[in-house]
């Protein structure tokens, strides 16, 4: 089973990976991310309040809103990697930040598939959700463990149906060339949330959804041989 953040461009992920904002003290920046975590869930949950601002106001405080999602998840992210922390904990970590700024539930939905998710079964839905959050964080760190150098920029955002999109790019990469994402955020729970990331006109949603798709085929089209494949993938991660 091929990892799921795996999206077409063998160059991708690494240059993700690579990106960061400036360095602070780790210890600082640690005490700070959860702080800095709920003040922006905060700020969006007022945007979207109706007494917040008026009609004309509303769609500018999302979007500035959506801006202030990402900054602070790009923030904790790289501030995070630069902690000499065990390598649990910071993936403990990882997965409270992707439960917090994810529309998790909705994501894992998509990417099983309206048919494999109809014939789960309420347990076998619950273990795939948990799972599937430990899979997407474990193969993220890992990526994103190699690379700490780089900078993060905003570069445009604006609203996209009934949401907001963040178009962002890293600089001061290896590569000596910007790799850009865009950023598709919806309201779910009174708050704005990621619903998916593309990377250089590929979308994670989309080419996750693939993946799993594939390795549902081959495992006997069952949820059963599904979450045995994906054990099997995180067991093969955790001895790199």
């Amino acid at each position: 089973m091929k990892p799921v953040c795996s999206h077409g461009n063998p160059n991708a992920m690494r240059n993700l990976s690579g990106a960061g904002i400036r360095p602070s003290a780790a210890r600082t920046g640690l005490q700070h991310l959860r702080r800095t975590a709920i003040a922006a869930v905060l700020a969006v949950a007022g945007a979207l309040s109706p007494g917040a601002a008026g009609a004309a106001d509303a769609p500018s405080a999302l979007v500035a809103n959506g801006k202030s999602i990402i900054r602070s998840l790009s923030h904790s992210v790289f501030t995070l990697l630069r902690d000499e922390s065990d390598r649990r904990k910071q993936e403990a970590t990882f997965r409270t930040l992707f439960a917090m700024y994810f529309d998790v539930p909705r994501i894992a939905r998509f990417v099983l598939g309206r048919a494999a998710w109809s014939k789960a079964t309420a347990d076998e839905r619950a273990q795939f959700l948990n799972l599937f959050q430990q899979y997407v964080v474990r193969v993220y760190a890992v990526q994103l463990r190699r690379h700490r150098k780089g900078k993060f920029e905003i570069v445009a955002a604006g609203p996209d149906r009934n949401g907001v999109f963040v178009t962002s790019r890293m600089v001061g990469l290896r590569s000596g060339r910007p790799f850009h994402m865009k950023w598709r955020l919806r309201p779910s729970g009174g708050t704005l949330k990621v619903r998916d990331m593309v990377f250089e006109n590929v979308s994670m949603s989309i080419n996750q959804r693939r993946e799993f798709a594939s390795a549902y085929r081959r495992h006997g089209g069952t949820m059963a041989g599904l979450l045995r494949a994906i054990r099997t993938k995180m067991a093969e991660l955790d001895r790199q």
